[in-house]
């Protein structure tokens, strides 16, 4: 990895790069046409405003610009320019590539036509606006298409207690505080799968989707249980359920008939085909750690409509990395996020894992290539996003999230790199203010507040082994947003539901946790918990061995009398409980028993045959 930062220090000809070129002489072009018309044609007056007005946005009203309205035709010039920006924020925001060219279009038909903005059609004498269009372009031509070189990186010294896995928890289970942490979590998953009480309705667009809250509680609940639990079924297998029939819910995913519509140009709903990975790739990865059999199912009007299997998805997100121009893809129509594409390579391999189509091998060189060439600076950092039309990488706001975060998936894919960036992240810490580094909105509802910062950067110091930062984050959290418990719940009141779901995230998973899951099936043989009353009960740790099983649950109240069932027994057989009262349980002919106990605080059985 060094070796290749290294000797990337020649002109970065990137196709992002490449595509800037072209996009630039495009309209530098298209200027010098205009510039070119307008001296030799000589149009009229009103022809010549718009015409100014399509080389730069705001300029066809300075024609207009004669003494006693000077400062009026200089007004609508800023309000134009003013309006385009709005656009291209709407265009990044929604992907939708029609609003520049249309709020360009009208700013010049509105100068074209001076009088319906207040104007008298008395042209300037002066010629400069003439001369400001392609001076204008030609400044913007040459720092976008100046030589890009990259810097190596400089490769920190590992710091101190590098080594120190978090461990949140006691030894191998959940915390009575984490149990009730996870109960917001659980009763948001586990209503009705057509209702979204809880969940923070902002926009569909952007980071505070309800998909991406819907993913991001799959995450967090496959986690706690891969680490905690993986031979429980009972609720984890419910709310994983409900979630996956959530992801499909038609208010989840229409958004994108608007997207592929004014984005692509296409009338197309369908989500998951292409160029959509904030769904179908973040998809991809929940059905995956899931572990459920089930496909994903999108439903429309009450009625299923397109079924699509993970491995379906996976192979068609295959396909797109290999016809990718850029070697990474789209979240929406024209942007590329590398956060996104890390998420998507993810699930890719996931799957893989679990159905045994190792697609992720055979496209693990080209990803980490594309993801040094296209998705990084010349100095090594990551970029937010990028135009795939444009190939220009605009700065954007997100602080040190921006670096911190994908280190939580691409551990899962490239440790190597994920050390170095993370040991980069880590430095940057070390010497900079934290409250200026995390940047004070919340992503997942656009509170102000560090809370998805916090958490985001403890979910990945989590699986990268640095407990120092993990500890130092969520301390953050807790004097920051600190907590409020309501009836056995614990949330925080201005931290969004994406942010619970990234700290429970980072209070459940270890040192390569996240990586291990990734790259290996689910193995569920052996005794298992396949059903609980919950809230009822609480399940802090299940964990089996070939003809036994571990379980320390918890009341939801005081004092809880409730009846668990326990799957995979041998049938007919006797098993000791390790309780006091009732001491055995006998299997049924399916292998299943069940047992009423009563809970009073920790209570922990070992299910073991009884020989």
């Amino acid at each position: 990895m060094q070796s290749y930062l290294h000797n990337c220090t020649s002109v970065r000809a990137t196709r992002s790069w490449r595509r800037q070129g072209r996009f630039l002489l495009f309209y530098g072009l298209l200027v010098g046409l205009v510039e070119a018309g307008i001296l030799l044609g000589d149009p009229g007056d009103r022809a010549r405003a718009g015409l100014l007005g399509l080389v730069f946005p705001g300029l066809g009203f300075t024609t207009w610009a004669s003494a006693d309205q000077l400062w009026p035709a200089l007004g609508w010039a800023g309000l134009s320019l003013s309006a385009f920006g709005l656009s291209l924020l709407i265009w990044f925001g929604t992907g939708n590539i029609l609003a520049p060219p249309a709020l360009l279009g009208l700013s010049a038909l509105l100068a074209s036509h001076p009088e319906r903005a207040g104007l008298d059609p008395l042209p300037l004498s002066a010629d400069w606006p003439l001369v400001a269009g392609p001076a204008l372009w030609a400044v913007a031509g040459a720092v976008w298409l100046r030589p890009r070189r990259r810097r190596p990186r400089r490769v920190h010294a590992a710091p101190a207690g590098w080594d120190m896995a978090p461990t949140p928890g006691t030894a191998g289970e959940l915390s009575v505080e984490d149990l009730r942490r996870q109960r917001l979590l659980f009763d948001r998953a586990l209503q009705p799968a057509g209702d979204f009480r809880g969940f923070e309705w902002r926009d569909q667009f952007q980071t505070a989707a309800i998909r991406y809250q819907v993913n991001f509680l799959s995450y967090a609940l496959a986690a706690a249980q891969a680490r905690y639990a993986p031979a429980a079924g009972a609720c984890f297998e419910a709310a994983q359920g409900k979630l996956l029939h959530k992801i499909g819910d038609h208010r989840l995913w229409r958004y994108w008939q608007l997207e592929n519509a004014w984005g692509r140009l296409r009338l197309d709903a369908d989500p998951v085909p292409d160029e959509n990975i904030m769904y179908s790739g973040f998809t991809a990865l929940q059905m995956s750690l899931s572990g459920l059999p089930d496909d994903l199912v999108l439903h429309r009007q009450g009625r299923e409509w397109r079924r699509y299997s993970l491995d379906r998805i996976a192979g068609r997100l295959a396909d797109q990395y290999r016809m990718s121009p850029y070697g990474l893809l789209a979240c929406e129509p024209n942007w590329i996020y590398p956060l996104c594409n890390l998420i998507t390579a993810a699930g890719i391999k996931a799957a893989g894992a679990r159905n045994g189509t190792d697609r992720w091998t055979g496209m693990a060189d080209d990803f980490r290539e594309a993801l040094l060439r296209e998705a990084t600076r010349a100095d090594g950092r990551f970029i937010a996003f990028r135009s795939a039309l444009t190939g220009i990488a605009p700065p954007a706001p997100g602080g040190i999230v921006m670096q911190s975060f994908p280190c939580l998936f691409l551990n899962a894919l490239d440790p190597d790199l994920a050390q170095e960036q993370w040991h980069a992240v880590r430095a940057e810490l070390g010497r900079r203010d934290w409250r200026k580094l995390f940047w004070p909105i919340d992503v997942g509802n656009y509170g102000f507040s560090r809370a998805a910062g916090y958490a985001a950067t403890a979910a990945a110091a989590a699986e990268m082994g640095d407990a120092g930062v993990m500890h130092e984050c969520l301390a953050r959290l807790d004097t920051e947003c600190p907590l409020r418990s309501d009836r056995g719940v614990i949330h925080r009141d201005r931290a969004s539901l994406w942010a619970h779901c990234l700290e429970m995230i980072a209070r459940s998973i270890g040192r390569d946790r996240l990586r291990t899951m990734v790259g290996a099936a689910r193995e569920q043989d052996g005794p298992r918990l396949v059903r609980t009353n919950y809230p009822d009960v609480l399940i802090a740790r299940a964990v089996a061995g070939a003809r036994s099983l571990d379980l320390v649950l918890y009341p939801g109240s005081d004092v809880t009398v409730s009846t668990i069932a326990i799957g995979g027994l041998l049938p007919g057989r006797h098993y000791l409980t390790g309780l006091a009262q009732p001491k055995f349980l006998r299997a049924d002919p399916s292998g299943v028993a069940t047992i009423e106990i009563e809970l009073r605080g920790r209570t922990q059985l070992s299910i073991e045959l009884f020989v």
